[in-house]
């Protein structure tokens, strides 16, 4: 692997997520920039840097920050952590970041993303990955580290030079604190983290939870049972090789809402905030994938009308 001070990487959005991974890489020393879209934010971030809070320590990091992709030129790694919503115009900046060795994983919430970032991106070039970390944006650069977990990354189209490529990133990730694996086929683990999805975030903007709220109410435990059930059922007709027997993604799930007991998920934090959410990209994506293979998913549509109303309504009674 390189000198870890003589690659260029470049995360895609200032959110929770794309806000602690920049913030870890440059505790290590590792040269990391963030590319936003807003220029005066982008200039806030880069004065003020990136505050990091967790129950066991508080540190302050300065990443590069910009709005100004051609002020980058073409990475070795770029990491999209946008919102499902804003893909396809991240994807429209990200051109002058991508050069002929250039690999860019997308870490975000649903699926599909590939299809999307293939418009700009070879999708020999393209890695996804499913990450358990959790991160809650407490305001502009301020993020509290509220669970770890680890980080599954595979490419989307199979070929010696990506690959490398992809276990040198790992190998930094690992290094850098953030627990990191390869795999031969990354769907089953991008379809394990959607089924995780299905089962906590459109419940936790509803309600208004936290994470670890979800399984201690028999109402809201019911609602998370019988959306993943949908979702488990609906990968089976999809012939994805999950390896989990319902009752263990049952399991799985109760467990994620146990390791990020105080995380408000993206979509809780969508609500606060009153900004549009990945419903579309997480139940909804389950309802259109339903219909489309002849799968009943009423619950999963229920949620996703719920959210897509009350984001509609502005969410009258905020949390």
């Amino acid at each position: 692997m390189q000198d870890r001070n003589q690659f260029k990487l470049t995360i895609v959005g200032p959110g929770a997520m794309g806000c602690l991974l920049a913030a870890t890489l440059n505790k290590q020393d590792c040269p990391v920039s963030i590319l936003d879209y807003k220029p005066d934010r982008a200039e806030r971030l880069k004065k003020a840097g990136i505050q990091v809070v967790s129950s066991k320590e508080a540190w302050t990091a300065f990443p590069n920050v910009t709005a100004e992709p051609e002020s980058l030129s073409p990475q070795d790694w770029v990491i999209v952590f946008v919102k499902a919503a804003q893909t396809a115009d991240a994807v429209k900046r990200i051109g002058p970041l991508i050069g002929p060795g250039t690999l860019v994983v997308s870490l975000q919430n649903g699926i599909g993303h590939e299809f999307t970032l293939s418009k700009t991106v070879k999708p020999e070039q393209i890695a996804l990955g499913a990450t358990s970390q959790g991160a809650t944006l407490l305001n502009e650069g301020h993020v509290r580290h509220a669970g770890s977990g680890p980080t599954t990354l595979g490419l989307v189209i199979h070929n010696p030079e990506a690959k490398d490529r992809l276990i040198s990133l790992a190998t930094l990730l690992n290094n850098s604190g953030w627990p990191s694996q390869i795999v031969e086929d990354i769907y089953p683990h991008i379809w394990r983290k959607l089924i995780v999805n299905v089962g906590i975030n459109a419940l936790t903007a509803l309600c208004g939870l936290a994470n670890g709220k979800l399984p201690q109410h028999p109402e809201s435990l019911r609602l998370q049972k019988l959306a993943v059930a949908e979702a488990w059922t609906l990968s089976l007709k999809k012939d994805i090789a999950l390896g989990l027997s319902l009752e263990e993604a049952h399991n799985i799930v109760n467990s994620v809402c146990k390791a990020t007991a105080e995380n408000r998920s993206s979509m809780l934090q969508d609500r606060i905030k009153k900004r549009p959410t990945e419903i579309d990209y997480i139940n909804g994506a389950i309802t259109r994938m339903g219909k489309e293979l002849g799968v009943a998913t009423p619950v999963n549509e229920v949620l996703t009308l719920l959210v897509r109303l009350n984001s509609r309504l502005g969410w009258k009674n905020p949390v």
